[in-house]
């Protein structure tokens, strides 16, 4: 595949130069906008979004928390926003925490975090108090409650210690790029998160080598939680790095009204939502039987593609616009995604950029490019990151990789190799340079002779069978000893395509589909045992199964 050069972008090594850098002869540009319940359109310009954070942080640094650690507990909201802003500005640490988790995990959080100072939604209340007691600082997010300062509130004092000229004029040599901006917690995959610790100039670069790869259109839309890199870095930064005018989503219940109001050229998102949408296309197309005019469609695109013709056709534009609206480009990210799905969107005139990332890397490693895009990799490594496989594993090292684990320098000590990051992943690279990932190294399952079995290789291949929601391939033990084991399936069925059939029905047509991979596989990675789930997995933010869970 032919190569071309990277994207010219703006690198930024501090988030204050970051912040003034946008409105520099552009603050009468919209930044960042969202909808209300009641479908009105709100937002901010470039100078706005820097005159809000400047003053935000003026006031942090008026009540001291100048270099402490301020904790972030709420859906996203432009509020989220200025207060991760204005404590990076400032020199503060700002601690992002995951509010799907439990409560007693969140209280776990703060204080793994040694957080100082709390910004929360109104629901999270309670627990914020029961963790700050009477030494430490509790605001609201929004809202106009009594009692607590909200940030509207914090942002007119700021401006009005600006006004007075009581401004710190110390602050700004004293932030350096390799100061830790934000502590954030892994995604909790595993049995506990541990909390990441990533400096200024680490995030920074990454938004910006993420521009460098893709380019961006003139609007952009996310729902990603901004608690997670992935919705932080990738999502927000990079959109406003890259002059994007960025809608934000912070209720899942809202996400496709705000697509069609926003009418978007980006979207950053999860596998899952992709999936949601190519099963209601094909739904749709059974249930009014057009199926097998979308497949003739489909393979006709797929014909002429080969053949060099991209332009997609009058039939899949009008599919496009009732499944995407104005939607070209899409960056998924978070979990693999499937490589048919991806394949048939192209056809339709939408472009699906695969990436992948880890927290620990701020998050990006790799993603395709616009017209560099291999459908099953996750794509080529950035540009100030570097990749290297050891014993199968993928081992990052670049400005992108994390300081440590807070408080933790035996977990750091455990995930690290010199400069190098131990990711955990097993990948290859192939002779063009892209990335692909196989599995988890601690997913593997392994028989006691030797051999060893990717579980998501299984998964994916299930995932195709129409009835299957969510699977997971795990080796379940068959004999005396630990590696005496078979593998073996748990599925969550797809209740729509379900409806009306019986526990014993589901799981004789998943058998007799399972049958059919079993076929095409070696003996020893043959699925020899299924089993059908009542509820549905339990997941992260991104929409990762927690597989110390199953």
């Amino acid at each position: 595949m032919k190569k071309y050069p990277l994207n010219q972008v703006k690198y930024y090594t501090r988030f204050r130069d970051m912040i003034e850098g946008l409105a520099e002869n552009r603050e009468n540009l919209p930044a960042i906008s969202w909808f209300t319940r009641r479908s009105e359109e709100e937002g901010v310009t470039l100078g706005q979004l820097r005159d809000d954070v400047r003053n935000l942080q003026e006031r942090l640094v008026s009540l001291g928390l100048s270099g402490k650690h301020i904790a972030i507990l709420g859906e996203n909201s432009y509020e989220w926003l200025l207060v991760y802003f204005a404590a990076t500005y400032c020199g503060a640490v700002a601690v992002c925490v995951d509010i799907e988790q439990p409560n007693e995990t969140i209280e776990q959080m703060l204080q793994m975090a040694d957080v100082d100072a709390i910004f929360c939604m109104k629901s999270l209340e309670e627990i914020c108090r029961r963790y700050a007691g009477k030494e430490k600082k509790v605001f609201f997010l929004t809202g106009k409650e009594k009692g607590l300062a909200t940030v509207r509130t914090l942002i007119n004092e700021g401006a009005q210690l600006r006004d007075n000229g009581k401004i710190n004029l110390q602050i700004d040599e004293q932030v350096k790029p390799d100061a830790t901006a934000a502590i954030v917690f892994t995604s909790g995959t595993t049995n506990y998160s541990k909390p990441v610790m990533l400096s200024q100039e680490a995030i920074l670069t990454n938004a910006s080598d993420a521009l460098a790869n893709v380019a961006i259109g003139k609007v952009a839309f996310t729902s990603l939680p901004f608690y997670h890199t992935y919705g932080l870095t990738c999502s927000v930064l990079s959109m406003l790095i890259g002059g994007a005018h960025l809608y934000i989503n912070g209720n899942l219940k809202t996400v496709m009204r705000d697509i069609q109001l926003a009418k978007p050229h980006t979207m950053l998102t999860v596998p899952l939502m992709l999936e949601t949408i190519h099963s209601r296309m094909w739904m749709t197309a059974e249930e009014s039987g057009k199926a097998d005019g979308l497949r003739m469609l489909l393979n006709i695109r797929r014909l002429l593609f080969k053949l060099g013709y991209k332009k997609s056709g009058k039939q899949l534009d009008a599919l496009r616009e009732k499944c995407f609206g104005t939607i070209r480009l899409i960056i998924c990210g978070g979990a693999h995604m499937n490589s048919q799905i991806m394949e048939e969107f192209s056809y339709m005139g939408v472009l699906v950029l695969q990436g992948y990332g880890i927290t620990e890397c701020a998050p990006l490693v790799s993603v395709n490019r616009n017209r560099a895009n291999k459908l099953d990799s996750v794509g080529l490594v950035s540009a100030h990151s570097e990749v290297k496989i050891e014993d199968g594993e993928i081992l990052v090292r670049g400005k992108n990789v994390m300081k440590g684990y807070y408080k933790h320098p035996e977990l750091t000590a455990e995930a690290m190799k010199g400069e190098w990051f131990c990711t955990g992943d097993v990948g290859e690279i192939d002779k063009d340079g892209f990335l692909y990932i196989t599995g988890r190294k601690k997913n593997l399952i392994v028989f006691k002779n030797g051999k060893k079995v990717s579980p998501e290789k299984l998964e994916e291949k299930i995932k195709k069978i129409p009835l299957v929601q969510d699977v997971i391939v795990y080796g379940a033990a068959s004999g005396v000893s630990t590696d005496d084991v078979q593998v073996a399936a748990s599925v969550y069925p797809n209740k729509e395509k379900t409806e009306g059939m019986t526990s014993y029905e589901i799981l004789e047509n998943l058998q007799s589909e399972i049958n059919q991979i079993n076929r095409e596989l070696p003996l020893y990675q043959q699925i020899q045992m299924v089993n059908i789930r009542e509820q549905e997995f339990s997941k992260t933010a991104l929409q990762k199964i927690k597989r110390h869970l199953v």
